[in-house]
């Protein structure tokens, strides 16, 4: 495993930027996915080909609900949060944490459209969420 010696602030901004640069990712994939529901394209062969590019790898490029778990979530706000004490305003963290929240509800949406608006009482159960 590969190691970085730096001062605490360095390594902290290091993780941050590690897990917020793939909710970035993710979040990409996602308004490609949006944009591809507009219009009539595969988000999936987008993604495909998008990820046969060694420089972008295909790792993260699966479209679904926006990032969650323990860490991006946390990690992305913590960030925006230290940038915003520090006096700079992150245009682009913030529009990540924006889409990723607006994606979520853009999920629901959709499963209203298929499922009718009234879910209650209604099991739903959604492969592939980890």
């Amino acid at each position: 495993t590969p190691f970085v010696i730096t001062n605490p602030v360095t390594a902290e901004l290091i993780k941050y930027a590690c897990n917020t640069f793939l909710a970035t990712k993710i979040t990409f994939i996602n308004e490609i996915a949006n944009l591809c529901d507009k219009v009539g394209a595969d988000v999936h062969q987008i993604a495909k080909a998008m990820g046969l590019d060694g420089r972008i790898s295909p790792k993260f490029l699966h479209p679904g609900p926006g990032y969650g778990g323990s860490c991006f979530p946390k990690d992305t706000e913590a960030l925006y949060h230290f940038a915003s004490t520090c006096g700079y305003d992150f245009k682009l963290l913030k529009g990540v944490i924006s889409a990723n929240k607006r994606q979520r509800e853009l999920m629901i949406d959709k499963i209203k459209h298929h499922l009718g608006s009234n879910l209650k009482g209604k099991t739903i159960g959604i492969l592939g969420l980890g």
